[in-house]
């Protein structure tokens, strides 16, 4: 059976790991996206909000400017010079923090770290795990080396160091959710320009409730990037007779059924959601500006039906598990979270009524798949930060 987390688990791991070593903690939150499927990479706004899982990093300074790593997830120790040459296939799962601390030390010269990471995210709900770890190392290592790096230059190198040293062509959301994240707060994140603002997300009246399909899109890459494929192609078609047009997000609807002639019937279907899920982010962040969570829920409902009717990465397990929260009184809205194609769907619950709504969720889903889905009660969550040793025994 697995250890329970604790943070004084993960020092004694530390310890046996790194000849009795002492050492400082670190976390950093993973996140869930609120609302704007798909519209990350056709440079729209997107609405996430970091959780009260992560990772959590225990870290030591060396005198060299070697960096030794071990996992409570994975087995074996990867060691690495700053100054040794080195490709993220030759440091397997060490590359994300491997690579955070070379983006930093391109700015800021280091020291070598012994580091033990310990995740809290549950495995494959694809709640970024890899951005809690990349955002959780750069503070480890600034605050260990005494260097005054915002949370903004924290997301930023983060995100070069998962899409340049590790190689995964990912926007910016998931790094900026992790690195900006404060409590009780959301952010509203345009992917174009990079500018955000904190929207309030009160812990003390809503949960988040990641409602697990147990279906997985790792053999549907080739759906994703057909999606993007065929919006990318409808954006060409467009240029043609809008030569300003940067983005799909830049898309009034007027100027979509002016020209939709222009598309075939399945790019039709793809720029719509675009158009209508940046409109549905904008009225979200309002809903959230003025605590008006009906109106919140509402946007979260209608963004799940069209990235069912006109994206199309919604299957049977996450309509089932959409449905069956949606029908709760206590449910405010639900819809797929992530790429889709499998995975979660998110659904924002009144609080004091997780309990209902889980058993709710999981007769129903029993009674279409025979299976049981898992279901994880989460919170808005806090900024990232070293744990302080007098709040050790709260986590």
């Amino acid at each position: 059976m697995e250890e329970p987390f604790s943070i004084a688990a993960l020092r004694r791991r530390f310890a046996q790991a790194y000849e009795g070593g002492e050492c400082r903690v670190f976390f950093a939150p993973g996140r869930v996206d609120l609302i704007g499927g798909h519209v990350d990479y056709h440079g729209g706004p997107v609405i996430p909000v970091a959780i009260d899982r992560g990772v959590y990093v225990a870290a030591a300074l060396r005198p060299d400017r070697r960096t030794r790593l071990q996992s409570m997830s994975f087995e074996g120790r990867v060691a690495c010079s700053l100054d040794e040459p080195a490709s993220a296939a030759d440091l397997k799962w060490g590359a994300y923090s491997i690579g955070a601390l070379r983006e930093l030390d391109r700015r800021h010269p280091l020291h070598g770290l012994d580091l033990y990471l310990w995740g809290t995210v549950p495995a494959g709900a694809g709640l970024s795990s890899s951005a809690a770890l990349l955002v959780a190392t750069l503070t480890a290592a600034a605050i260990l080396h005494g260097l005054d790096v915002g949370p903004l230059e924290i997301a930023r190198m983060a995100h070069r160091a998962e899409t340049e040293f590790v190689g995964v062509r990912c926007g910016i959301m998931d790094q900026f959710a992790s690195a900006l994240a404060r409590p009780n707060t959301a952010l509203y994140l345009d992917c174009k320009t990079q500018e955000f603002e904190p929207l309030p997300l009160p812990g003390s009246q809503i949960s988040l409730l990641v409602l697990d399909s147990m279906t997985r899109h790792d053999l549907s890459v080739g759906d994703y990037n057909e999606r993007v494929r065929e919006s990318m192609g409808a954006l060409s078609k467009l240029k043609t007779v809008m030569p300003h047009l940067q983005c799909l997000s830049d898309l009034r609807a007027q100027d979509f059924f002016r020209h939709r002639s222009l598309l075939t019937e399945i790019e039709r279907r793809r720029v719509r959601h675009v158009v209508s899920e940046v409109a549905r982010v904008k009225l979200a962040r309002e809903a959230l500006k003025r605590g008006d969570f009906l109106a919140f829920g509402d946007a979260l409902d209608q963004s799940h039906h069209s990235l069912a009717h006109h994206y199309h990465t919604v299957n049977a397990q996450l309509a089932v598990l959409q449905k069956a929260a949606a029908q709760h009184d206590e449910v405010f809205g639900a819809r797929v979270t992530g790429a889709g194609f499998g995975g979660c769907v998110l659904a924002v619950v009144a609080k004091g009524a997780e309990d209902s709504v889980r058993a709710g969720v999981k007769a129903a889903f029993e009674k279409q798949f025979a299976t049981t889905p898992e279901v994880h009660v989460l919170a808005p969550g806090g900024a990232p930060e070293e744990i302080a040793e007098a709040r050790a025994g709260d986590r």
